[in-house]
Formats: C-alpha cells, structure tokens, sequence
C-alpha cells in the first residue's frame, strides 16, 4: 500500500502546454508519462473537444470546463484504456467507437490490469492527502453518442475527421484535420517505451492503421504519450514498428 505522506502533494494536478494550432495538452505531470496518457484540448469557435481524458484520479471535466469557458465541451474517448479514458465518465457530453462501448461500460477487465501500470513506481506525487494508488479504480459510463470512420466533428471554424484505427483496441480513434495537417493518434502511434503494451493485440489491424496514417500530409502529431511528434520522427517510428512486426 502507499503511504500518505511518503510523497508530496502535487498541486496543481494537470499541467497545462500551448502547442501550435490552437491546441492544449493537459499533463498528469505527478505520473510516469509511460502509464498515463496525453490529453489534447481542440477549441473551435462553437465547442471545444477533449481527446483523452487521462487517468481519472482528479476529476478532469471541471479543469476542462474552466478552460472552455462559455463554450460546451466534448469528450473523445480513443480507445477504453484506464490511461486514456479513466476521466472520461465525468463529462456530459461523450463519444466513443461502438466496438470500444461495452469495455467503457464496463471496465472490470481493465481494472484487473490497472495496476501493473499504475503503482507506487510510477506515481511521483498524490493528487492529495491520503491518496492511496491500488483503490483507484476507472469508473464504467456510456456514450452519449458513438462516432464511427468518416464521421466529421466540427467544432466551429475547424473541423476535425474520425478514423478508425483499430489494432489495440476494436474501436480505436485517432483524428484528423485536414487544413492545419493535425493528427492525434491517441494510443496508436507515440514515440517511447511500449514495455507489456507491445506488440499490440491485432498485430494485422495494428499495421493496416498506421500505415493509413502515415499516408497523410501530415504537419503535426499529437500522440497519446510522450508529447508531440515531428512528422518525420513519425514515419520513421511507424517504419520500425511494421518491421518488427514483420519480423
């Protein structure tokens, strides 16, 4: 078990970057960037999205919210993974792929897994004073409206294009806008340390997807670890990974 007191308390939770395009990226800077994920906030004129929601061990709906403002916000949910969906549950206002619902709506076998991720090694600080990591537990919750490839978010000003990624997950989501040349590829592609995550479930699916991906024009990755990526590094990652596949 850990300890209250044998870490500080991080205060504030989330740390906030400015990254070209009008994009935030919302950090939980007291977690290994491994066993947490990246949460990118999109602002249009007439909505804000939330790709990713992180771990859920601080509500993220409320931090969003504040940002947003007068603006009403959505939440992605790229894959059901604790590390990418676990915050996901607190916004009014949810999308998933169909094929990823029942697991968010039911996330015991992720549960199961949680804390060979989420442990004492990978937590740097508590979100508060008598935290303790092995009660976390992601919380089930339905969409509010499922998205599937193709399907077009417009957020006022910009919009944004679903694809369907599979290959971790059966629903997996990555997005694509097309006149700033952004993709976020959530869990699907990030350059860093894979450890028990690699290779991934659907090695076929896995590879079909990235090579989609890496046929796009793309000007700047926003990945689901480890912060942005340049598109060069990108292609290069994704060649590595389709021949150690191969292999």
């Amino acid at each position: 078990m850990t300890e209250p007191g044998a870490m500080p308390i991080a205060e504030p939770w989330y740390a906030i970057d400015a990254h070209p395009g009008g994009v935030l990226r919302l950090r939980e800077h007291a977690i290994d960037p491994f066993a947490v994920g990246d949460i990118w906030l999109v602002r249009g004129r007439e909505r804000l999205l939330a790709v990713d929601t992180g771990s859920g061990i601080v509500p993220l709906a409320p931090r969003v919210a504040a940002i947003a403002g007068a603006l009403p916000v959505t939440a992605l949910a790229c894959n059901p993974y604790f590390d990418h969906a676990g915050g996901w549950g607190g916004f009014a206002e949810r999308l998933c792929h169909p094929l990823d619902a029942p697991a968010l709506a039911d996330p015991r076998a992720e549960n199961a897994s949680l804390a060979a991720y989420l442990n004492a090694g990978t937590l740097r600080a508590l979100p508060r004073a008598g935290f303790c990591v092995e009660r976390h537990a992601m919380r089930p919750a339905t969409p509010t409206g499922t998205v599937t490839d193709g399907a077009r978010l417009d957020l006022g000003g910009r919009v944004l294009e679903v694809l369907h990624v599979p290959g971790r997950s059966p629903g997996g989501l990555a997005l694509w806008e097309e006149a700033s040349g952004s993709l976020f590829t959530s869990d699907m592609l990030y350059d860093g340390a894979h450890g028990a995550a690699w290779p991934p479930d659907d090695p076929a699916a896995y590879s079909e997807s990235v090579r989609r991906m890496r046929a796009l024009p793309v000007v700047q990755v926003f990945p689901g670890h480890y912060g942005p990526m340049e598109p060069a590094r990108m292609r290069e990652v994704i060649d590595a990974q389709l021949a150690d596949l191969a292999a």
